[in-house]
């Protein structure tokens, strides 16, 4: 009987862990698609153009843990590089939080 109250206590905490993380890591998801069919379909890709078309993709999937100004744009070599860098603070209990990073990352070469 102990080994199976235990066995359910743990069993029930990682449940709880995942349904507390598992959106964030949905919406991170979001974020990434979003990130690579507007690097596929933005026929001019500078900053801006590229900063307007997230900003529409990231508000039609209802997303708020980043914004279109938070893409950064560079150049690595011949190719275009947009990066999107976020953390999510998610409080389990008491003073127990858990501290997600995430990096969306997409290329055009």
């Amino acid at each position: 009987m102990t080994g199976f109250l235990f066995t359910t206590i743990v069993i029930i905490i990682f449940a709880l862990v995942a349904f507390r993380v598992g959106p964030s890591y949905l919406e991170y998801f979001t974020v990434q698609k979003a990130l690579d069919q507007t690097m596929q379909d933005v026929q001019n890709p500078t900053p801006y153009e590229i900063r307007r078309s997230m900003d529409r993709r990231l508000s039609a999937d209802y997303v708020d843990s980043v914004r279109s100004s938070d893409v950064l744009v560079g150049r690595e070599g011949n190719a275009i590089v947009a990066t999107l860098s976020w953390q999510k603070i998610l409080h389990m209990i008491g003073n127990a939080s858990i501290l997600l990073e995430f990096e969306a990352r997409s290329t055009r070469g």
